[in-house]
């Protein structure tokens, strides 16, 4: 099974956690859903950076 964090990308590059456990991710627009192994959904707005499933690691930058 491949579960990753999910990051938000600050201006100086600082990374801070937003979700854990995520094993899946919509992208409408600039809205990124992220839904946990719970099932629980949490909604940013943003552009997706990159996925990394090697190191399990979602960056978003977020407007």
């Amino acid at each position: 099974m491949c579960l990753s964090t999910a990051y938000e990308l600050g201006t100086g590059g600082e990374r801070k956690q937003l979700c854990e456990y995520v094993s899946g991710i919509k992208v409408l627009g600039d809205t990124i859903t992220l839904t946990d192994l719970m099932g629980q959904d949490i909604s940013v707005t943003g552009t997706l950076e990159s996925v990394d499933l090697i190191k399990n690691a979602i960056t978003i930058k977020t407007k």
